[in-house]
């Protein structure tokens, strides 16, 4: 007995492109896999095995004409799958991702480590300037009302 395919191959094709094609949109959307899988009416779960073998490479689709998918990457066939061992320039693309990425978590580390020692800076400064007004208050120096800012009063 032959194993009959539920979704057409043109109908993963497309709802893999849409869900990419949004995710560039809106990178901050969580839900997209569901909504895409509502659109096209298939599983969420198959749309997400669908995404993860497209991301691994274990399947290319052909890319739908304007869509963000590179045309380096159709077979040409028009079949809408290409085999693995043709995911050679998704290796090299998934590479240069990689190196972007790594890049980015090193700028992002560097960020944090000036945050923390202007936060360390700030702390100093705050517990020095309380410890002077500490000093003023237990001297007997009275400060102007003007100077200190009380909260407001509900």
């Amino acid at each position: 007995m032959v194993f009959d395919k539920k979704y057409s191959d043109e109908v993963r094709r497309l709802a893999v492109e849409r869900v990419r094609q949004r995710r560039l949109e809106e990178p901050e959307n969580r839900s997209i896999v569901r909504e895409v899988a509502e659109e096209f009416e298939v599983g969420p779960q198959s749309l997400r095995k669908w995404l993860t073998r497209y991301d691994d490479g274990s399947y290319d689709y052909d890319p739908v004409p304007g869509s963000v998918a590179p045309a380096a990457f159709a077979d040409g066939h028009g079949d809408g799958w290409e085999p693995r061992a043709a995911t050679v320039g998704r290796q090299e693309r998934r590479t240069t991702g990689q190196r972007e990425l790594h890049a980015r978590i090193e700028e992002l580390e560097h960020r944090i480590a000036v945050l923390q020692e202007d936060n360390r800076s700030l702390t100093r400064v705050v517990s020095l300037l309380a410890d002077q007004l500490r000093v003023a208050t237990t001297n007997g120096v009275q400060i102007p009302d003007s100077t200190v800012r009380h909260a407001p009063r509900a």
